[in-house]
């Protein structure tokens, strides 16, 4: 009896898919660095029993129109949004993520970008890298910064992440507020969402994008962010309005932005290229070598509990 196929869309070791090994027949794809064109994808895909991907893939009617054998779709990735959930449901394909990986790389991330936008850190290199320094001399006072220590930091969210990063902040002296908790009144440092914009020095979006947090950050809310914060999305683009936050930057309302994630990726607004107080990454929070190998493995498991028939770890429909 043939192997079920999985379609796997990054050129990735075997060895981090060894969860399937005598399971299923791998077709991985062999493009580097990129993952497998699309139109590539949707000419495999009618053969295939299962799908891997980063989660850069869109799983979407067109695409599950031309897999007629498709009954997994595993994400190596927290997010799911990259899925049509209703669409895989009514066809009855499982859909998993891997809610245990990334943790610890973007909450690392998060405070990478706190740390280099608060103290102007890819500013000042820039700065030295073109020859200006040379060019101007020493500048003492175009380079003074907030110290962290003493100031609030506002967790938009309060998962796995959003823990991780409490405990990296309180090392540094910081005191840290946050919303969304199931029992606040345990909690002395929740806040409701526009008090905790109220009080913080720098906010950090660490939500999920759901309907319910669509533009969570909007122009109002920005406003309603203390004059001179910082704010740091980690989190999906979708959740703050991306013009909103060029105005409130370009306002000069807001001293700061380090952003990992956008409203369209890969396209930026073209208005955040010219602002010197933007840190921008290219939605890496979870690229380190050991958390994207270790959530690999997780959505090879999922595709091969389900190939067994045993409990899937991670289902998310």
């Amino acid at each position: 009896m043939a192997q079920p196929k999985i379609l796997v869309t990054l050129n990735v070791p075997r060895e981090h898919l060894a969860p399937l090994d005598g399971l299923a027949e791998l077709i991985i794809s062999d493009h580097e660095p990129h993952p497998m064109p699309r139109a590539e994808v949707l000419e495999k895909i009618g053969t295939c029993d299962g799908l891997i991907s980063q989660g850069e893939l869109r799983v979407d009617e067109e695409l599950l129109a031309v897999a007629p054998k498709l009954k997994i779709v595993a994400n190596a990735a927290m997010g799911t949004d990259n899925l049509d959930l209703p669409a895989l449901s009514a066809r009855g394909i499982q859909a998993t993520n891997t809610p245990a990986a990334f943790i610890q790389s973007t909450a690392d991330l998060t405070f990478g970008l706190i740390l280099s936008v608060t103290r102007r850190i890819a500013e000042g290199d820039r700065f030295v890298r073109t020859g200006e320094w040379g060019k101007l001399g020493m500048q003492p006072l175009r380079w003074e910064s907030p110290l962290l220590r003493g100031k609030n930091l506002g967790l938009i969210g309060y998962g796995k992440i959003a823990k991780e990063v409490e405990k990296r902040a309180e090392a540094f002296g910081l005191q840290v507020l946050h919303t969304r908790t199931s029992n606040p009144e345990n909690h002395p440092n929740f806040r409701e969402l526009d008090a905790l914009l109220g009080e913080s020095q720098i906010v950090v979006a660490l939500v999920p994008h759901t309907q319910s947090t669509d533009r969570l950050m909007n122009a109002e809310r920005f406003a309603k962010m203390q004059p001179g914060s910082y704010f740091i999305n980690v989190a999906r683009g979708k959740v703050m309005d991306e013009a909103a936050l060029v105005d409130a930057l370009a306002g000069g309302h807001l001293a700061g932005a380090g952003l990992d994630v956008f409203e369209e990726e890969p396209v930026v607004n073209p208005a955040l290229f010219a602002m010197e107080n933007v840190l921008m990454t290219p939605h890496v929070g979870g690229a380190t070598f050991e958390e994207r190998a270790a959530g690999r493995l997780e959505a090879a498991e999922n595709v091969a509990c389900f190939l067994k028939g045993e409990s899937i770890p991670s289902p998310v429909n």
